[in-house]
């Protein structure tokens, strides 16, 4: 089955192209450190880098985005534990709901241009920060807390009409899914579905060398071992259980997927693979918005709400 007409966008602007913003100068000097002692001890080089893949680097909220979250008509407490979270709501309670969900060093303040226009359609809309992110106060996290948070969502606030997820909250919603999320309808943006390609431009983004991307790659398995077997009370590592292939069973839901020709964190190849994993879905192929520019692109916001109009 081939996909569906396919959208474009041609918004070029600068400042639509990202939210979270490049990785700081002092991620390349650490890199060179970690290189270094990983000629000493891989073992200790290896476990630094895990820890701070699970740490999403990310500055304080500031007054824009502290007033855009209370701009929310609702705010609800999210309780989980170790640390709960605020859900913050648009439009009437008794519309049908729909999750913006952020990716890694994201916020759900990056979908603020999508709520006038949801809640004009009919929608109530649901944002959150994800934990370790925004206003949370935690700051080690990884995608099966994400998971947890939307299954979390769902016994509280009820099925989904739909969600929006961008990044790496895409996997996220694979993850829920896989252990009984049922959101209507998707709509993901620049998804990141294989661990591969994030890993790829994690060790880009540090210039790590061979020996000390193997000694990263040993640990990281170790811990994502630990983490599944916590969480999802099996033994999988992460090469397994976050890939595209783990994602194709659950990309039958109608849906549109959204992806840039100049997207520089996830490889166009891989979204066209899951273009092709997801024969159900719509395509918006855009240009020049990069690899967070969609969610801030008008163009974009009005062919997705008006998909959700002929849909929901």
């Amino acid at each position: 089955m081939t996909l569906r007409s396919t959208l474009t966008s041609q918004d070029t602007s600068p400042a639509a192209r990202t939210e979270a913003g490049p990785m700081p100068d002092s991620f390349r000097r650490l890199g060179r450190g970690l290189n270094a002692l990983a000629w000493v001890s891989p073992a200790l080089a290896g476990q630094v880098l895990t820890r701070l893949w699970f740490t999403p680097l990310h500055g304080e909220p500031g007054q824009r985005t502290r007033a855009f979250w209370a701009s929310a008509d609702r705010r609800q407490p999210l309780y989980l534990d170790p640390n709960g979270l605020d859900l913050h709501l648009w439009g009437n309670p008794k519309a049908p709901l729909i999750l913006g969900v952020h990716g890694w060093r994201g916020s759900g303040s990056q979908f603020r241009e999508w709520v006038t226009p949801l809640v004009n359609a009919g929608y109530q809309v649901c944002l959150f920060d994800l934990p370790g992110h925004g206003l949370n106060k935690s700051r080690r996290t990884h995608v099966y807390e994400f998971a947890r948070v939307l299954l979390t969502i769902q016994t509280q606030l009820g099925q989904p009409a739909a969600v929006i997820a961008h990044s790496l909250g895409a996997q996220s919603v694979i993850q829920a899914m896989a252990q009984g999320f049922q959101p209507g309808q998707l709509a993901l943006v620049a998804p990141g579905l294989d661990v591969n390609a994030l890993f790829e431009s994690f060790n880009g983004a540090l210039g790590l060398n061979n020996r000390t991307r193997a000694a990263f790659e040993r640990s990281l398995t170790t811990e994502t071992r630990a983490l599944s077997r916590r969480y999802l009370n099996e033994d999988t590592s992460i090469w397994q259980r976050i890939s595209l292939d783990f994602a194709a069973p659950f990309l039958t839901l109608p849906g549109v997927l959204v992806m840039d020709a100049d997207d520089r964190e996830v490889p166009i190849a891989d979204l066209h693979r899951a273009a092709a994993a997801w024969p159900a879905a719509e395509s918006i192929q855009t240009r020049g918005l990069g690899h967070s520019g969609a969610l801030k692109d008008a163009a974009v916001i009005r062919q997705l709400v008006s998909y959700f109009q002929r849909q929901l």
